[in-house]
């Protein structure tokens, strides 16, 4: 059979964008397909930062964030454009909340010395937080932010420069696997293809057998930026990132990217959802909106608490919190990267080297078992 590529990718967002760069720099003859346009708002690399830390809290990235940083660079070279900026990051939090305890004790575990930040200190260097009488500050230098539309945009030009092709405004409405080769449907056309790779974001569920994860969903997540009352001081110079649990809630933050404003939002879900399509982005429920702006308000008076421009971001959630990264059921030939439960950007390029070694070898140097597809079968 006359094969239209090697390798198919189904979806060229986040990780597929990554995979796509990943399997043509190594010579490999590959075509991503996008339903949107490469680099849309639709999806989950959206928000004109996000956070990159390499920290205890996620001690299951470990491996994969210790080479995150020099795929990125090596992306920054081949494209010659600046994704990713270190700044180092703040965590605070009370003493005796679940995210100082747990990340204290997991670096005591691992041999590492938290580093806190007194409260003179932290008034000094980070006058921007105010903190209340029982919170404490840790600092974490290994911590940043990637520009995720712009290493989409990278990625796939770069994919496409050497060789590449792209198919956007192109949904797929089946992959159907055989013995030799996959073929890949649109409505109006259909691709032969030696293996596939799917990457579809929020829109996974729709690609994989009903019964491949009970129990998966989507989750909304919320972007909110603020004014700032003066720039300088949410630069990211001068404002590094920062995770902060207060009153039940854990924030994040990121500096100004954009004359007059600084991103301050909610970690993780809002709300689920069984598909993209049920999220109606006009709507963003008002008691969201004021509970950020009283924290913002209290904690970070040098932004004016008033929200001036909101975002969705949605991205796929499994029962377990956890990725799904691997071969998809007895198929040898159909590959998936999906569900990364809204933290899977920082690792964006190595899940995407990740995926071309084991299209190409079959095997990767970095064990992903235990993301598994497959691990959710009864």
């Amino acid at each position: 059979m006359h094969l239209d590529a090697e390798v198919g990718v189904v979806g060229v967002g986040t990780m597929g964008s990554m995979a796509l760069w990943q399997l043509a720099r190594r010579g490999v003859a590959a075509i991503g397909f996008e339903q949107f346009r490469v680099g849309h708002e639709l999806g989950a690399g959206v928000g004109e930062a996000r956070q990159f830390r390499d920290n205890l809290l996620e001690p299951d990235v470990r491996d994969i964030m210790a080479v995150a940083e020099r795929e990125y660079r090596l992306l920054e070279d081949e494209s010659g454009l600046t994704l990713l900026t270190m700044t180092g990051g703040l965590t605070i939090g009370r003493r005796d909340s679940a995210l100082i305890r747990e990340l204290t004790g997991r670096m005591v575990a691992a041999g590492e010395s938290p580093l806190p930040v007194g409260r003179a200190e932290l008034h000094e260097r980070f006058p921007q937080h105010v903190l209340r009488d029982d919170d404490v500050a840790l600092w974490n230098d290994r911590t940043g932010f990637v520009r995720p539309e712009l290493s989409i945009a990278a990625a796939a030009s770069t994919a496409r420069a050497a060789g590449a092709e792209v198919v956007e405004g192109c949904a797929i409405t089946a992959i159907e696997p055989y013995d030799d080769h996959v073929l890949v449907r649109s409505a109006d056309r259909v691709w032969a293809l030696r293996q596939v790779i799917v990457t579809a974001g929020p829109w996974i569920w729709r690609l994989l057998p009903q019964d491949a994860v009970p129990g998966g969903d989507v989750g909304r997540l919320l972007l909110t930026w603020f004014p700032t009352r003066d720039d300088a001081s949410f630069s990211p110079e001068n404002y590094p990132t920062f995770t902060r649990e207060v009153d039940g809630v854990t924030l994040y933050g990121l500096p100004s990217l954009w004359s007059g404003t600084a991103r301050v939002g909610f970690a993780g879900p809002r709300s689920r959802l069984s598909d993209p399509d049920e999220l109606d982005r006009a709507i963003v429920p008002q008691p969201e909106i004021d509970l950020i702006e009283r924290l913002v308000g209290e904690l970070i008076p040098g932004l004016v608490p008033s929200v001036v421009r909101t975002g969705t971001h949605l991205d796929a959630y499994t029962p377990d919190g956890q990725p799904l990264i691997g071969r998809l059921g007895a198929s040898d030939r159909i590959l998936v990267a999906a569900a990364f439960c809204g933290r899977g950007f920082k690792m964006a390029p190595v899940v995407g080297r990740i995926l071309a070694e084991l299209a190409i070898d079959g095997r990767s140097r970095i064990d992903v078992s235990r993301w598994a597809p497959g691990r959710f079968a009864s």
